[in-house]
């Protein structure tokens, strides 16, 4: 079953209630990422989690360069978790405390060539980060290979493996029960134009969530 449903991109309260209200138990935030039609400044996100309830996970999406800026980012903007898109050597994540990188998503990119590095990676850090999220769209929408994808769940059993990239109402369900993933991580399929989400997509997305759960329970 589905542990983790998260709604990202988020810029709007409205939004963020919607997806409490319909079953998302994680909403994210993007930081300091200028490209991103998504991007929040630090004082925007910081007024958006004072208004949320502990109930939602809450998590800041952000591309650091290095450990020191994951540690400031933590240190400065306090949320449940941290997806951390990498822009340094891996092994650097072993200076923080383990509390720290506790609190990681840590997001991956596969493809063929380097698809055992990632399998290696993952299998390295499962009991080092909350989680990894496998994307190769970063908020364009591009759908996953489903191959890849099944063929790292295979091999690294027992981490906690969140899917992204292309996941709408369409196709949530038959990914779901095809690779039962940990859990699915939705932005741009659910918006009306880019950086804009549409209510109308967010509450048909998470009825089919809803309808996946109900069916496993």
């Amino acid at each position: 079953m589905i542990e983790y449903v998260k709604i990202c991109g988020l810029k709007e309260f409205e939004h963020v209630d919607l997806c409490a209200q319909n079953g998302a138990n994680a909403v994210g935030f993007v930081y300091n990422v200028p490209t991103s039609p998504r991007n929040l400044k630090k004082d925007e996100i910081k007024k958006l989690l004072q208004k949320i309830e502990n109930k939602l996970i809450t998590v800041i999406v952000f591309k650091p360069s290095s450990v020191e800026e994951i540690d400031a980012t933590m240190n400065n903007i306090p949320a449940s978790l941290y997806q951390v898109h990498p822009d340094f050597d891996l092994n650097d994540l072993k200076s923080l405390s383990l509390y720290k990188r506790k609190k990681i998503i840590l997001a991956l990119k596969i493809n063929q060539l380097n698809k055992n590095y990632i399998i290696d990676v993952i299998n390295s850090y499962s009991d080092q980060v909350f989680s990894f999220l496998l994307d190769n769209s970063e908020g364009e929408g591009c759908f996953m290979d489903l191959d890849l994808v099944r063929e790292a769940l295979k091999r690294s059993p027992g981490a906690k493996i969140i899917l992204a990239g292309g996941i709408n109402e369409f196709n949530v369900e038959s990914l779901a029960n095809s690779l039962n993933p940990f859990g699915v991580d939705a932005s741009s399929s659910l918006e009306s134009e880019k950086g804009v989400k549409s209510i109308t997509k967010i509450k048909a997305f998470l009825n089919v969530i809803n309808k996946i759960k109900n069916r496993s329970e």
